[in-house]
């Protein structure tokens, strides 16, 4: 399954965010530097709360000091439970560093700013020279990435698919969200929309602040034939081409009524390279071509979130260093 969402700023104004047909989540701009607040975000905001949509706000980064950012942001977001975005690309002659951006995280952090994304555009992070973002990620933050099929002002405005490049891993994250055109035509206005591959529940986890867990679900009777452990684990064969298929539990769905589910690599004495393609509705659909699973990662989600609810199979194929030792965790929580 995957869902839409448009990200909106005063550029929009008079927007009725009531007349979007595709939005299932919107994000909204609320300040950019310590200099400007967006005249319009308070009453998205309150548009949202009314229509039950998940609602995400961002902050523009700017040269300036970071904690002065952050504190012009918390002054301004209304809920500091409310997600966040850092909205990381060059504006007039400021080319935001990834130094720059790791400082404003810090800083959102230290007041209390669920800051869970950060948009870097795959072509900005090459001028950048292609850094690992490992600091960002490490910070609770994921990855929003754009690309346009036919380039900025002509790209389609239907959502190309879920192989489409703007799902494509660099600097060793996977994009959560993909901006994936600026002329979607909702609302009686062109708009930039994104898409995530999940429901609406699985962004909301994702989103959620550190230490914040949904009440727990009661717990069904028991069930003869409900007899699957919480998490199972298991090699990837070894050799030059060898695939291996994995079978995870029906996310959200399913006699056995169990939650989300999470897949993990990992891998040992040295990084293993393979390709995942994911068995959804009736099709096999390309996830990642060249995916490096690095020893000295310990688990790693190649997904970062939970599995999408229609995924059946995944296919791991070795390609580089095809006998690194590798194994696979899947757990499934929320029974």
């Amino acid at each position: 399954m995957t869902i839409f969402g448009p990200d909106i700023s005063s550029y929009q104004a008079g927007l009725d965010l009531s007349r979007l047909a595709n939005a299932s989540f919107v994000l909204a701009k609320t300040t950019e530097g310590t200099y400007y607040t967006d005249a319009d975000y308070q009453g998205w905001r309150r548009q949202c709360a009314g229509l039950g949509k998940p609602f995400i706000w961002y902050h523009f980064l700017s040269g300036e000091d970071p904690h002065a950012q952050a504190a012009h942001t918390a002054a301004k977001v209304g809920d500091p439970n409310l997600p966040g975005m850092l909205d990381a690309e060059p504006a007039g002659t400021f080319r935001p560093s990834l130094a720059q951006m790791v400082a404003y995280a810090d800083a959102a952090h230290a007041v209390g700013l669920n800051l869970r994304l950060v948009y870097l555009p795959h072509w900005y992070w090459q001028e950048l020279g292609s850094p690992n973002l490992t600091a960002l990620r490490t910070r609770g933050l994921s990855l929003v990435s754009s690309a346009y099929p036919g380039g900025s002002g002509s790209a389609p405005r239907l959502y190309p698919g879920d192989a489409a490049s703007g799902w494509n891993s660099y600097g060793g994250m996977a994009p959560l969200l993909y901006q994936f055109t600026n002329q979607a035509s909702d609302g009686g206005q062109l708009l930039d929309y994104n898409a995530f591959r999940g429901t609406i529940g699985q962004l909301l986890a994702a989103l959620r602040p550190p230490g914040l867990t949904p009440a727990p679900s009661p717990t069904p009777l028991s069930d003869p034939e409900d007899d699957m452990p919480a998490f199972a684990t298991g090699k990837i064969d070894p050799g030059a081409g060898v695939t291996t298929v994995v079978l995870p539990p029906p996310a959200n769905a399913g006699a056995a009524r169990w939650g989300d589910v999470w897949f993990s690599l990992g891998s040992d004495f040295g990084d293993a390279h393979v390709r995942i393609t994911l068995f959804r509705n009736g099709a096999w659909t390309e996830f990642h071509e060249d995916f490096v699973v690095r020893a000295a990662d310990g688990r790693v989600q190649p997904f970062e979130v939970p599995l999408p609810t229609d995924v059946e199979k995944i296919s791991i194929t070795r390609g580089a260093n095809p006998n690194v030792s590798l194994s696979y965790l899947i757990e499934a929580v929320g029974r």
